[in-house]
């Protein structure tokens, strides 16, 4: 669970960061698009003025020359020498006739000028003035910067023009085309009727684009940035400026996924920088998570073997160092010592004779296999009660068990801590005595018929009892033979008349 919602946090950071850099970048490029177009505004205005200054001088030139042809095609001569912003000069009269013009290939001197933005220039009688994209009489779109001329009378006698080609090559297409990005970003010029001036492609230029929302705004003298989405691409970044000279304007294009074409690999860093952090992270997690389940572990190794009793002493050293695993431990603890004593009461009763308290023949098995090992001579003693069913019979077998306690009784007291007193069923009883010969054995026996048969029982009176006497290893090669020889030993006293002992 920590290992998933650290990859949830990571993936959240790194969306996070992903949008933090998309809004960024977008915001960005915005701001570069927008200097950008502000930048190709001033350049094209500074070109344009510096045209029409040197329009201007020549005209003034002219005027002051009393407007002598010669003199006229001497000052468009010079013009064309000392400037390259120029396609074509020409000088034009108050009525549109051509009088002059350097070079005379594309203007034919005696023609008048015709287009509709060509004869707007013969309105502007008061300073210099520009025409937007027209066609030229090749069919070339130009675009014509115009000064007036004034006769020495002060009327208006014409101005002087110099033609800017807008396709193939020019002063100005050749300064613009160096300004373009090589990343799919663009710019375009248009004039005051919204029609465009300049492009890239230059087949587009001639064709309106009056109607779109950033020709617009450019056209109101407004500058600024805008999102335009469309369904070819993610959308493009459109800044616009306006250039004040003519009452031209600076369009801008920038594709948005240009604008992000980096950001996967800002992404990658961000990722790259935080892989330490992120590996630390994990490595903490990791020690921790085996830190913290630790304890457990252990514990749900000693749940899983209550029933070893080894387990009780190692889980008293298992370190639980934080609360829960406290309480399970503790838990465990209590359960374990319950379990341990109710195994030991199984353990008990499953070796105890119920009524008298007295191992019974699987508690005599085990104490056998005990002495087995460590004792060295094991006297057996065998007794039976004499005329027990008659006991029962006429007394009932309540008070016949009432006989067998008392029986039990008197044999433990003459009986040894170490001497083992079983129960085999009925009325039958076995004594070991370990470390005992045959003739300690005898005297047992005789010292334990002699205290039964002196004993007076509640409702019965008295109760004598026929004993057989072995020794191990005297009779027999091992206790289970010896036990053996003393049963065989019994029922010789129960032949001979009972209430009496053998020996085997």
């Amino acid at each position: 669970m920590c290992l998933f919602f650290v990859i949830v946090a990571v993936g959240n950071s790194l969306h996070a960061a992903y949008r933090v850099q998309h809004g960024l970048l977008l915001q960005h490029s915005a701001d570069t698009n927008r200097d950008y177009a502000g930048r190709l505004a001033q350049l094209a205005d500074s070109f344009l003025r510096k045209s029409a200054q040197a329009i201007e001088a020549a005209a003034l030139d002219v005027a002051e020359s009393g407007l002598d042809p010669a003199v006229i095609r001497k000052e468009l001569d010079q013009l064309a020498s000392i400037t390259d912003a120029f396609n074509t000069i020409i000088a034009v009269d108050s009525s549109g006739k051509i009088t002059a013009a350097r070079p005379e290939s594309e203007f034919s001197v005696g023609a008048g000028l015709q287009a509709f933005q060509a004869r707007q220039l013969l309105d502007a009688k008061e300073a210099t003035a520009i025409s937007g994209a027209l066609k030229g009489p090749g069919g070339q779109w130009l675009s014509i910067i115009a000064h007036p001329i004034f006769s020495p009378h002060g009327s208006y006698a014409g101005f002087v023009g110099g033609a800017v080609h807008l396709q193939g090559s020019s002063a100005l297409q050749n300064a613009l085309d160096q300004l373009h990005y090589q990343d799919g970003s663009y710019f375009y010029i248009v004039d005051e009727k919204g029609t465009i001036a300049y492009h890239p492609n230059q087949r587009l230029i001639g064709l309106s684009l009056k109607d779109t929302q950033p020709v617009q705004m450019v056209l109101r003298g407004q500058a600024g940035t805008q999102r335009v989405d469309d369904t070819d691409s993610h959308g493009q970044l459109v800044s616009y400026a306006p250039i004040s000279f003519a009452n031209w304007g600076v369009v801008t294009h920038r594709p948005i996924e240009v604008a992000l074409s980096n950001i996967a690999e800002l992404l990658l860093k961000t990722f790259y920088y935080s892989l330490p952090l992120l590996g630390i992270s994990l490595l903490a997690i990791w020690w921790l998570s085996r830190f913290i389940a630790f304890p457990l572990r252990e514990l749900a190794e000693v749940a899983a073997n209550m029933d070893d009793r080894a387990n009780f002493s190692r889980i008293c050293f298992i370190k639980s160092w934080y609360v829960e695993a406290a309480m399970i431990q503790k838990a465990l603890m209590h359960s374990f010592s319950a379990v341990s004593s109710r195994i030991r009461k199984l353990r008990v009763d499953g070796s105890t004779d119920p009524l008298t308290g007295l191992i019974n023949r699987r508690g005599l098995d085990i104490a056998i296999d005990k002495l087995t090992r460590t004792a060295q001579t094991v006297a057996v003693v065998m007794i039976d009660l004499d005329y027990f069913k008659a006991v029962n019979d006429k007394f009932g077998h309540a008070v016949g068990d009432e006989v067998l306690k008392a029986i039990s009784v008197l044999i433990m007291a003459e009986a040894r801590r170490e001497d083992v007193v079983a129960r085999m069923g009925g009325e039958e009883f076995v004594i070991l005595l370990p470390e005992t010969d045959i003739e300690a054995a005898m005297r047992f026996a005789e010292r334990l018929q002699s205290t039964i048969e002196r004993a007076s029982f509640d409702n019965v009176g008295r109760v004598t009892i026929s004993l057989g006497v072995a020794c191990y290893p005297t009779h027999g090669d091992d206790i289970h033979e010896s036990l053996v020889r003393a049963d065989a030993a019994l029922y010789r006293a129960k032949a001979a008349g009972r209430n009496c002992l053998r020996m085997a």
